[in-house]
């Protein structure tokens, strides 16, 4: 049952806020562009992308050359020849396609092997307007007119975001008018007819891939977050940091690392049940958020236990950053049920050296060691204690 204060807060709203309100709700923002998109979506999402060009690709490769019969049967003998030279061009280009887009390295690098794809198609149309000239005209070469719309309707099955759905659209139907442009032929009737048509088409188009990203995005949170925290699960932490591990090997810079754990969290279970554990959980996480940066990686390891990943950062610089935020858990009160609950957190940091996993074995025995040592405190990996009191 959805909650009264919500509707009522709703309902005092003017039309302008609730349409913010609504697009704020479906995190609308994701889906104008990618720069607030993980790095990790953007890479799944490039895959997918690439995925189906090369697809697309191989299908219409192999189609295209399948259509030469049809062509000697229907086409004035002087223009079969030149149709059979454009059709095993274009499906040239596209097996080229299939093959070069092997490999993904980037969202970029999908974005341009996806404006290849539409520009070919592109490009074979006008090829076949300009080798057909006057004999459009005859109704039995009516399907040769078939393929702009095609064209468009294939954006349908690519999840963009709305900047690059629109800029996409934009040059692919600048690029299908250009016969129309080069001829004077643009504000003609049948032209104004098919350009709206096109529009249509593609507006239809643009609203199924931001549907698919929408989808796309839920289910990539769903996966990679933790539902309680909001932060990153384990397994796409583990992902991440290696990430950031294999970075800062190739430019030869700092990567440090940090285990937090609250401390003596399960007596705040018992004294005042699961649910004000969670509430101090998800108050730890949004201090953790607070007090890093947004290049930082944060986890939650398992339970009361959180991991972080500090890019660029020597331990010195690492341990100050991790000491402001057990100050303000020390500080912080979380009420509920008009109780006072108060907790501590202990941490273990290092330097994240030779692979992840080995270094979170050395942050968590310095953790063990701040909790031997008596809690709330930081303790540092074994090595960094002698490096940073020489």
């Amino acid at each position: 049952m959805r909650d009264k204060s919500i509707l009522t807060d709703v309902d005092s709203l003017t039309m302008l806020q609730r349409v913010r309100f609504l697009f704020e709700k479906i995190r609308g923002y994701e889906l104008l562009g990618s720069r607030d998109h993980p790095a990790d979506f953007n890479l799944v999402r490039a895959e997918y992308i690439n995925t189906r060009v090369r697809f697309l690709a191989l299908l219409f490769s192999v189609l295209t050359p399948l259509w030469i019969p049809v062509d000697y049967f229907i086409l004035p003998e002087s223009d079969f020849g030149m149709m059979v030279v454009a059709r095993i061009l274009f499906s040239l280009s596209l097996l080229a396609l299939w093959v070069k887009a092997s490999y993904v390295f980037s969202l970029s690098h999908a974005r341009l092997r996806l404006l290849v794809l539409m520009v070919m198609p592109a490009l074979f149309h006008l090829s076949t307007q300009f080798i057909l000239g006057e004999h459009l005209d005859d109704e039995h070469l009516a399907s040769y007119t078939f393929l702009p719309f095609l064209i468009i309707a294939i954006h349908c099955v690519f999840p963009l975001t709305l900047k690059e759905g629109c800029l996409l659209a934009c040059f692919t139907i600048f690029t299908l008018s250009l016969d129309e442009v080069i001829q004077h032929r643009v504000f003609t009737l049948t032209s104004l007819n098919n350009l709206w048509l096109l529009a249509v088409i593609m507006g239809i188009a643009i609203w199924a891939q931001l549907s698919q990203l929408h989808m796309q995005l839920k289910l990539f949170e769903q996966a990679t977050t933790d539902a309680l925290t909001g932060l990153l699960t384990r397994r796409s932490f583990m992902t991440q940091a290696e990430s950031e591990l294999s970075r800062a090997e190739r430019y030869n810079r700092t990567l440090s690392m940090a285990l937090l754990d609250l401390d003596y969290f399960k007596r705040v279970n018992d004294n005042f049940g699961h649910q004000a554990g969670d509430k101090v959980l998800i108050a730890f996480a949004s201090q953790l958020k607070e007090a890093l940066r947004t290049t930082d990686i944060i986890g939650r390891y398992g339970g009361e236990e959180f991991i972080i990943v500090l890019p660029e950062t020597s331990v010195e610089e690492a341990r100050k950053v991790i000491q402001r935020v057990l100050d303000n858990c020390r500080e912080m009160v979380i009420v509920h049920d008009n109780k006072e609950i108060r907790f501590t957190v202990s941490a273990g940091l290092g330097e994240v050296l030779v692979d992840v996993q080995s270094s979170i074995h050395y942050v968590d025995e310095a953790l063990y060691k701040a909790k031997e040592d008596g809690r709330d405190r930081i303790s540092l990996a074994p090595g960094e204690r002698e490096l940073l009191t020489e």
